[in-house]
């Protein structure tokens, strides 16, 4: 063991400030060079000189209380510090994770024309549960979700006879911000003849579906 390292470990089990460690370790690294350069074989005088903790309670003994108080403060300090910069980090993460929306007309990757375009192409298609047609648009997870069996079992959960399409309501339309990806969301009810439907949508950048919800 090299006498720095020894010094070192000695000094972790210290109970005073900062500034009395260096001066601790750069004592116990000189004598240990000392005798070192007299003759005596370097591990023989660290084994001579007991176990860093041993060691470094003999030090604490002549410590006054007020500096080991100031050593406890020291420590309670760092350990609050160290405590709020991983809560920090931890913040930063889970805003970075959790989604952040504003308006669609505030985009600068999307156009709402374009986002209620594809939409209203979607929502003809899943009512004709024209996969194929619908494949074009889909993103790789959706394309397997969005089978026409896949299809008319969604229709079910809503009812048996949906009739024929009337009317597309207002659409509500917004950006979001997740984990570094962007997304365009668009929501707009729709009446049937017989049920009325509001329809949720996802489209990524590239305009494919991301996602699709139905009530």
């Amino acid at each position: 063991m090299k006498a720095e390292k020894y010094a070192g470990q000695v000094t972790k089990y210290l109970k005073c400030s900062g500034g009395r460690k260096k001066e601790i370790k750069k004592q116990i690294t000189s004598d240990i060079q000392a005798a070192v350069e007299e003759g005596s074989p370097l591990e023989q005088v660290i084994r001579d000189m007991g176990e860093p903790k041993e060691l470094a309670a003999e030090f604490n003994e002549s410590f006054s209380e007020a500096e080991q108080k100031a050593a406890r403060r020291s420590k309670r300090g760092k350990i609050i510090a160290a405590v709020l910069i991983a809560l920090g980090a931890l913040a930063l993460l889970v805003w970075w994770a959790l989604p952040k929306m504003k308006y669609l007309s505030d985009s600068k990757i999307f156009s709402e024309e374009q986002v209620r375009e594809r939409a209203e192409q979607i929502l003809v298609m899943f009512h004709e549960e024209d996969e194929s047609g619908m494949r074009t648009y889909l993103s790789e997870p959706m394309s397997e979700i969005m089978t026409q069996e896949n299809m008319a079992q969604m229709k079910l959960f809503i009812g048996d006879e949906w009739g024929e399409m009337n009317n597309i309501g207002n659409s509500y339309l917004i950006e979001i911000s997740q984990m570094g990806k962007k997304y365009a969301m668009i929501q707009m009810t729709v009446s049937y003849k017989n049920v009325s439907v509001t329809y949720t949508m996802t489209f990524d950048r590239d305009m494919k579906l991301a996602g699709f919800y139905l009530k």
